[in-house]
């Protein structure tokens, strides 16, 4: 079994109408040999007690990493061919999702674990193909724009910013000047400073004062996402320098 790094794994969240989903993901999934691995296998625990979000709380956190880490040492000792790339968490049930090259020898250390787990209930549920990955794990446009947000400001917290304090977020657009100009006067009418408009580079960068909430920050984000795609030009995301 090849066991992705924790460190090249990201999380985000989406909402259903059975509640929130909480999402792990391995980043480089989408690079992983998909004829090599052609099958899924779902495997599902019932989180004994679930908090409002539907995920674990207190020491059942623990207990659920540990049972993860003991069927990944499970699935290792028998050289079985697969990946772990996602992890669901939603609705009081914790999912690890595999990419599988074969179920036979798949199934015989997962039917272990689940008998050296009795005191939970777990379940597999198997697939063909990358479909449920697709659907499920792999974060849409949208997401992704979440996660670049948040990844930025994660970065500025290490570096030393007080994220309650008002930074200078600079946006960045690229496209043809037509566009960049249309911007620039939609950006200026909320409020937005003027830092440069390069016709030779194509690049634009307008500036408005915020605190590091990521909330707001994406939703700044989708709009100018919207706003280009009207214009027909391209949102490169933002930066700013540490306000500590």
């Amino acid at each position: 079994m090849n066991v992705c790094p924790e460190h090249d794994w990201e999380s985000y969240s989406y909402s259903t109408d059975n509640g929130p989903v909480v999402v792990g993901f391995h980043t480089g999934s989408n690079k992983v040999e998909q004829s090599q691995y052609p099958l899924c296998a779902r495997v599902l625990i019932t989180i004994k007690a679930p908090n409002h979000n539907g995920g674990p709380s207190g020491d059942e956190t623990q207990v659920l990493w540990d049972m993860e880490d003991r069927l990944v040492e499970r699935l290792n000792a028998g050289n079985v061919s697969c990946q772990l790339l996602g992890r669901l968490t939603h609705s009081g049930t914790r999912e690890l999702v595999f990419q599988v090259a074969d179920y036979t020898p798949f199934r015989p250390p997962v039917g272990l674990w689940m008998r050296e787990h009795e005191d939970y209930e777990t379940d597999v549920s198997e697939h063909d193909g990358w479909g449920f990955f697709f659907e499920s794990v792999w974060p849409s446009e949208t997401s992704w724009v979440l996660i670049f947000d948040r990844r930025v400001v994660d970065h500025l917290v290490e570096a030393g910013s007080d994220p309650s304090k008002p930074h200078s977020l600079e946006f960045v657009f690229r496209g043809e000047p037509s566009g960049l100009q249309q911007m620039q006067v939609a950006l200026t009418a909320k409020g937005y400073s003027l830092l440069e408009l390069s016709g030779e580079e194509n690049r634009l960068v307008m500036a408005r004062s915020m605190s590091l909430d990521v909330g707001e920050i994406f939703r700044e984000s989708l709009s100018h996402r919207r706003e280009c795609q009207r214009l027909n030009i391209e949102y490169d995301g933002w930066g700013a320098s540490v306000q500590s």
